[in-house]
C-alpha cells in the first residue's frame, strides 16, 4: 500500500487539486462536473449528490505515439503498393533460382 497526497481547493464552482501526479482543475455543480486531470485528460463526471454513486467519462487523446504510428501507416503505404507491383511480375520463386 501507498501513500497518497491530494490537496483541493475550492472556489465557487471551480476546483484545484494539487496531487502527486499535478495539478487538475475542474468546473462544476454537485452533480455534474467537467475538468482536466493532473495528467491532462479531459473528463465529465455525473453523479447522484449525497448516494457515492457517480459516473466519469476520460476523453480520449490521440496521443503522440498514436499520431506516430497513424503517421508510419501513410508511410508505409506507398511501400506495400511497390511491393504488391512487383510480386505481379513474372518472377521465378527463390526455390527455382537456387536450383533446389
Amino acid at each position: 500500500m501507498s501513500w497518497i497526497f491530494r490537496k483541493i481547493f475550492r472556489f465557487g464552482p471551480f476546483r484545484t487539486t494539487l496531487s502527486k501526479g499535478g495539478v487538475g482543475m475542474s468546473w462544476g455543480m454537485p452533480g455534474f462536473r467537467v475538468g482536466v486531470s493532473a495528467n491532462g485528460r479531459k473528463y465529465i463526471t455525473i453523479g447522484i449528490p449525497g448516494t457515492g454513486f457517480y459516473f466519469t467519462k476520460y476523453f480520449t487523446q490521440q496521443t503522440q505515439h498514436n499520431q506516430q504510428s497513424q503517421q508510419q501507416s501513410t508511410i508505409q503505404q506507398p511501400f506495400q503498393q511497390n511491393k504488391t507491383q512487383t510480386t505481379n511480375k513474372t518472377e521465378e520463386p527463390w526455390w527455382k533460382q537456387k536450383n533446389l
